[in-house]
């Protein structure tokens, strides 16, 4: 758990991040999305990230406990890697996602995208991007934690929940004590807190996607999977 002292620490270091690539833009810098190619948890899958707490609309129940805090507090390239993501898509909407094709262009296996290791779907606009790009791309298998279910309830309204592809899964993230609004059924991620019960006969998250051969990318409306706060 994290103070409140660490987070405002994490947030400004964000922050002289974000103004710094921001000039940088406007003096014609050439700034480019960071994609990840993957880690230890997740495995050979891309991945975008933007900055936690500053994109996360919903985060108010889970912001001490972000493991990004974390890595933005001790990592400075992790740091800089989220502050160029938000400042290419303040300021080139278009590139941003350019960006993104370019990468899953260039993926010949392993063909696994996840949106959002760090941040959350800022727009629906974004998350309009989000599915166009899983209708492109349809060999890949996308998915996504959430908590912003106001904007994916919102687009399902708007367009109906077959606009979204099979091969985009999303996620709706749970935190003890947050209200989640799911009426049309998204899959669930919900976080089980140190001292209390686990459930039993549900699906656990082993904590190592390629161990179970990233199984949220797969996840279909009505499953929940469980995961221990860690």
């Amino acid at each position: 758990m994290y103070t409140r002292e660490a987070i405002e620490k994490a947030v400004k270091g964000l922050q002289t991040e974000i103004a710094n690539f921001d000039k940088a833009w406007k003096d014609g810098e050439k700034i480019d999305v960071v994609i990840s190619s993957g880690n230890n948890k997740i495995g050979h899958t891309l991945n975008v990230s933007l900055p936690p707490v500053i994109t996360c609309g919903n985060c108010s129940g889970c912001m001490r406990f972000c493991y990004d805090i974390k890595a933005c507090l001790q990592y400075p390239n992790v740091r800089k890697a989220r502050a160029k993501n938000l400042v290419v898509l303040k300021n080139d909407f278009r590139k941003y996602f350019d960006d993104i094709e370019k990468a899953l262009n260039k993926r010949r296996k392993n063909k696994f995208f996840r949106w959002h290791v760090s941040g959350d779907i800022p727009s629906i606009e974004y998350f309009r991007e989000m599915v166009r790009i899983a209708i492109m791309y349809d060999d890949f298998r996308f998915w996504t934690y959430t908590k912003r279910y106001d904007i994916v309830n919102e687009y399902v309204r708007k367009y109906g929940s077959e606009a979204i592809p099979e091969n985009l899964s999303v996620m709706f993230s749970e935190w003890q004590g947050m209200p989640m609004y799911n009426p049309y059924g998204f899959p669930e991620f919900r976080v089980i807190m140190k001292g209390q019960e686990k459930p039993s006969g549900v699906k656990w998250c082993c904590g190592n996607c390629n161990a179970c051969i990233k199984a949220c990318s797969h996840c279909v409306k009505g499953e929940t999977v469980y995961c221990m706060e860690h």
